[in-house]
């Protein structure tokens, strides 16, 4: 039994351009999302080429034969494109161009030296191609946990094996649109792809955006450390851990020193450049297992698993030295900006993160009684046990 196979076609085209609009309008709602534009436009352009494919003795034969797989093969290119700049955030255009220029050149010299029918082979061949590397793309960016990538990866790689079996049918029959055998079931593919392309395309821009928000909403933005909420957040799992595993974990309290003569002899700008250099020597000082968050104004606290005292009292001292050095000229005044940092460890100085806090701060604090830029270790237990536990970090 056979059947006409260009409804189906037509079914895929009108697929295509609602995806191309559904993406269009996610680009519309959040123009920095370049990689949504570009799906858009394959989508559509897909649309374009399938639709010309259908009208094949319709049309005259170049719209069918020749323009039709020309719009697909460029489809391809930009769905590579979109993936890289989904993955990487962009492309070097003019290779881009120039790689597509290059390509249209060889298939217009393989169409006129050769035969028509090989040409579209070779496009459609190259394609598949594309394709593939478009879900190389999504797989190499499978570091950021996303529902959608791994739908995404298996619909490109169907699309990819489709294009692979059309290369062949066009190779090895003539250039009409069969009515049954491999076509038919290429077609079905194309058609689940181009819907499922779009959906997943889409859910994972939304997840990714969720993340962002997630993720600001737990970052200073001052400074890029974590804010007070998220800090306390995963310093008291981090805590847990290791008093359940029996290993120590230290904490280091750190105040800038006369932070607020600085804002008023210099300027506000200056006085944030000041946190933006702690932040930047803080973040090369830690190791990833460790956490550094902005708790007040400018005042920071930094969390140490598997650290002791003398560990963590080396650390509060490189840092330190390296903000003294970094922030001794700042947009060219010069500051000195020195800090006072206290470090206390548990079970040492105590078995809850308010307490541990409490007692690096104090020692924070003992450390500006004495003259400031020093780093200095809690005392080992309260004198007055009975004395009420007082955070002072605002």
């Amino acid at each position: 039994m056979t059947f006409d196979i260009s409804t189906l076609a037509i079914a895929r085209a009108i697929v295509a351009f609602l995806g191309g609009l559904v993406l269009l309008m996610h680009w519309w709602h959040d123009r920095t999302v370049w990689a949504a534009f570009w799906w858009a436009v394959v989508s559509c352009g897909m649309g374009v080429g399938i639709a010309m494919l259908a009208m094949h003795g319709i049309a005259p034969d170049w719209v069918s034969t020749a323009l039709g797989p020309l719009i697909l093969d460029l489809c391809g290119a930009l769905a590579w494109v979109a993936a890289r700049i989904f993955t990487r955030g962009s492309v070097k255009p003019l290779v881009v161009i120039a790689a597509v220029g290059g390509w249209i050149a060889l298939l217009s010299l393989q169409a006129a030296y050769d035969s028509l029918q090989h040409a579209v082979a070779l496009g459609v061949a190259f394609t598949a191609c594309l394709y593939c590397a478009a879900a190389v793309e999504f797989w190499l960016g499978r570091g950021e946990q996303l529902r959608g990538r791994w739908p995404m990866i298996c619909l490109l790689a169907m699309e990819a094996i489709a294009l692979f079996l059309a290369s062949l049918q066009y190779a090895t029959s003539k250039l009409t649109l069969p009515t049954v055998g491999w076509f038919g079931i290429i077609h079905f593919v194309g058609l689940v792809y181009v819907g499922g392309a779009a959906i997943f395309l889409t859910m994972m821009l939304n997840e990714r955006r969720e993340i962002k928000y997630k993720a600001a909403a737990l970052i200073d933005p001052l400074t890029g450390l974590a804010n007070r909420r998220a800090f306390l957040e995963r310093a008291q799992q981090m805590l847990d851990r290791s008093l359940r595993d029996g290993v120590p974990i230290s904490l280091i309290a750190v105040d800038l020193d006369r932070f607020k003569n600085i804002n008023d002899a210099f300027g506000h700008h200056v006085g944030d450049h000041v946190l933006r250099i702690f932040a930047d020597v803080i973040s090369k000082v830690l190791r990833p297992a460790e956490m550094a968050g902005r708790i007040g104004g400018e005042e920071f606290v930094a969390i140490l698993p598997g650290c002791d005292i003398e560990a963590a009292l080396a650390v509060a001292r490189r840092i330190r030295n390296g903000f003294q050095d970094d922030a001794r000229f700042v947009d060219g005044h010069r500051i000195e900006a020195t800090l006072s940092a206290g470090v206390a460890t548990a079970p040492e100085h105590g078995g809850g993160l308010a307490e541990i806090m409490a007692r690096a701060d104090e020692a924070m604090y003992g450390a500006k009684d004495r003259g400031r830029n020093r780093v200095l270790p809690a005392e080992p237990y309260p004198r007055d046990p009975q004395s009420a536990v007082v955070i002072r970090i605002a």
